[in-house]
């Protein structure tokens, strides 16, 4: 009883996560998105006489800088009181290299400052408050190095700011390198669900969605009223949201103002990526829990916290669906150990609700994905890509939990992107014992006809073999 208990349980876990995914794509459709309308040049006095800040940090990327900065002109066409920062904390003998480049680009005219830390302190945070230490500026707009920036970015988002109760303004990210191979469609197809259904589902409903770490642009006044930028945490981007919401600062979110940037194209970086934001997530959720956060939530309505939870525990949905992948086939592999009583929860127990449930599982996930946009068949392809490479990423993403949990993750680590970028993490000793057990799995599965577990094994196998595939992910 009590083992099929626990894959009862691990499927109602599942089946929250999809409730709350099916309220928010149900808001993201039906929700309008008030969103003041862009000001005519002519009403743009006001707007134009507020100092702008644009900060660009850069770590090692070298090659990103160089792809950036010929955009930094089009700013000079503009009306606005504006200054730029190049926070360089590259250690890796660019430095130099970069801050020709930026001195360049200043003999111009353009209002450019290079900045360079000799000790990477608070990483991102740390450079981004040092370089705002330096500036007036009220407004202050961030962009990673590897991002496109509009060049009517600041006529569109600064007139929010008229209201007093905006504290920043979150743009959509597009993608360069998209179609680039199936890593790229993947993660673009994920980043678009979190995009167009969950920011923009919470934005049209009021509630807390967090600034992105680019694409965006903060009231000064907001950061210093939340505490400034924390470098005790490797997602500092939501931990200030986070701050300054519960402060009382408001956003809004752009979903038809895009800027493009790079998507990992190689698993060793996708995997530091992930590790971060993984680890990062629930270090966060470990503070909310022990009341050292920064959310009040005698101040939420019940869906309210019903959404701020399933946002900080999300991530450990992975952990779920790997118990789910090694326990539903074990029980029919070892009925005599492991299978259902017949008096208990006897239809539950059944392998005709397993395939019933595996199949609306898939089918609600590729909904919610196809939902985000593009060609019939690129929704379904790229949405079945996002279903193998979360099952077999799960794994990964569930070490990565649990050391954020631990407290083993306190280094913020960039992601390579551009080609000539260095880093990046590989395979674990544990993904590799756990290929080998996946196979074993299938194999016991398949030939104790426990059909209804072998779409979940074989996504498992296929995904984390996938993963394995090192520079190309394609």
């Amino acid at each position: 009883m009590w083992a099929e208990l626990l894959q009862i349980l691990l499927s109602i876990l599942l089946i929250l996560i999809g409730l709350h995914r099916t309220i928010l794509l149900w808001e993201s459709r039906y929700r309008p998105l008030s969103i003041s309308p862009d000001p005519a040049d002519n009403a743009l006095e006001l707007e134009s006489s507020l100092p702008v800040l644009i900060q660009i940090p850069v770590f090692n990327d070298s090659d990103a800088l160089v792809g950036m900065l010929p955009q930094l002109p089009q700013f000079n066409a503009s009306r606005f009181k504006f200054e730029i920062q190049i926070l360089d904390d590259s250690d890796d003998g660019s430095a130099p290299q970069n801050r020709s480049a930026v001195e360049q680009l200043a003999l111009t005219g353009l209002p450019i400052r290079y900045i360079h830390r000799d000790r990477r302190k608070g990483y991102k945070a740390g450079a981004l408050a040092e370089g705002l230490a330096l500036s007036e500026a009220q407004f202050i707009a961030i962009f990673d190095v590897d991002f496109q920036i509009p060049a009517d970015f600041l006529s569109r988002t600064l007139h929010h700011f008229s209201d007093p109760q905006i504290g920043w303004v979150q743009c959509r990210w597009g993608f360069t390198n998209r179609n680039h191979n199936w890593l790229t469609r993947a993660q673009a197809r994920l980043l678009d669900g979190h995009f167009r259904v969950e920011h923009r589902a919470r934005a049209a409903a009021g509630r807390f969605f967090n600034f992105n770490g680019t694409a965006g642009i903060w009231r000064r006044q907001a950061i210093e009223d939340a505490g400034g930028w924390n470098g005790d945490t490797i997602v500092e981007d939501t931990d200030l949201s986070l701050r300054a919401w519960n402060r009382g600062w408001r956003a809004v979110y752009r979903d038809d103002i895009v800027c493009c940037g790079l998507l990992p194209d190689h698993f060793s970086a996708f995997r530091t990526q992930q590790r971060r934001w993984f680890a990062g997530g629930m270090q966060l959720s470990l503070r909310e829990i022990t009341g050292a956060g920064a959310v009040d939530s005698t101040k939420l309505s019940l869906l309210e916290r019903f959404d701020l939870s399933a946002r900080f525990f999300a991530p450990l949905g992975s952990i779920v669906v790997v118990l789910l992948t090694l326990w539903a086939p074990l029980r029919r592999i070892f009925p005599q150990f492991l299978g259902p009583d017949p008096w208990v929860f006897k239809w539950l127990g059944t392998p005709h609700f397993e395939g019933i449930f595996l199949f609306f599982a898939c089918l609600s996930l590729i909904l919610y994905y196809s939902a985000t946009g593009g060609g019939l068949l690129a929704r379904l392809w790229e949405s079945l890509l996002v279903l193998i490479l979360g099952t077999g990423f799960a794994l990964y993403a569930a070490i990565s939990c649990c050391a954020g949990l631990l407290g083993q993750v306190t280094t913020f680590e960039r992601t390579p992107k551009a080609r000539s970028s260095t880093g990046g993490r590989g395979v674990t000793g544990w993904e590799i014992l756990w290929a080998p057990l996946l196979l074993l799995l299938w194999g016991g599965a398949y030939q104790s006809g426990a059909w209804s577990v072998l779409p979940l094994v074989s996504m498992s196998l296929v995904g984390l073999l996938w993963s394995f595939s090192g520079k190309s992910a394609s």
